[in-house]
């Protein structure tokens, strides 16, 4: 059985990536991981052109900066709120999320990877692709896909 010392959970800050850092908090716990690492990517284009501010001239660096703070200062909130009580490391990385994602894995050498699905189906998944199953396909160790309505863990 292979020992989970180094636990990765990514997240968007949405409510699926929540659950799925409750997952790597109790696998911690129970296999008494050394550390679980939570990354959020930040694919910078894609995130201005989610925002009002983005006008046709492009970003300002000003602008990019402040994407940029926001998403560290909400890797460090969720973490306080998802990830107490067991050690912590975090990176805010920028990119596309599968391949900074697999690129963290092997850099790091994680042990698991705990990541949430939104459960995209139909256009959807076929316009944005599925994070989660990049990522299966590409990690070198084992991934954990927390799914929309999946069961909590409950104690025997």
């Amino acid at each position: 059985m292979t020992q989970l010392k180094r636990i990765l959970v990514p997240t968007d800050f949405s409510d699926h990536s929540e659950r799925a850092a409750a997952y790597a908090v109790e696998l911690a716990r129970r296999y008494q991981a050394e550390e679980v690492h939570c990354v959020h990517v930040s694919d910078i284009p894609a995130d201005l052109l989610a925002t009002s501010a983005y006008y046709m001239t492009g970003p300002s660096e000003q602008f990019v900066e402040q994407v940029r703070a926001e998403g560290r200062k909400s890797l460090e909130s969720f973490v306080q709120k998802h990830l107490a009580g067991v050690p912590v490391r975090t990176a805010f990385l920028e990119g596309r999320p599968f391949v900074e994602i697999v690129r963290y894995v092997r850099e790091n050498n994680i042990d698991l990877v705990v990541i949430s699905t939104h459960g995209r189906s139909g256009i959807k998944h076929a316009l944005f692709g599925s994070v989660a199953e990049k990522v299966v396909r590409k990690a070198p160790c084992p991934v954990l896909v927390v799914k929309r309505g999946e069961r909590d863990f409950v104690l025997p």
